[in-house]
C-alpha cells in the first residue's frame, strides 16, 4: 500500500507497552504508531482523521513533555454526536 509522501512527514506518536515488552512484541516495549497507520484503522484520510491524530500527538507531548506515554494509561472520549 502506497502513501502520499506527506504522511511521512507527519509525526509519530511513540508509547510504551509493557505487555508488548514481556511477550517481545516490541523491543524495550517501545511502539510507534504513524498516521498512515490511523488512516488504514479509518480506511480513509480526512480533516477529522488527521485533526483528531495530530491533536493526540500534541496533547500527549504536553501531558509528558520528559517522558513516552505508558500505553493505557490515557483515555480519550467525547460525547456523542448531536447529528448535525
Amino acid at each position: 500500500m502506497t502513501f502520499p509522501g506527506f504522511f511521512a512527514a507527519v509525526p509519530t506518536i511513540a508509547v510504551r507497552d509493557h505487555l508488548a515488552e514481556f511477550l517481545g512484541a516490541a523491543e524495550g516495549g517501545l511502539i510507534e504508531y504513524g498516521y498512515a497507520g490511523a488512516v488504514k484503522l479509518a480506511a480513509h484520510s480526512c480533516p477529522t482523521v488527521a485533526g483528531s491524530y495530530l491533536l493526540c500527538s500534541r496533547v500527549l507531548k504536553a501531558l509528558y513533555p520528559e517522558q513516552i506515554p505508558l500505553r493505557g494509561e490515557i483515555r480519550v472520549s467525547s460525547p456523542p454526536s448531536s447529528g448535525c
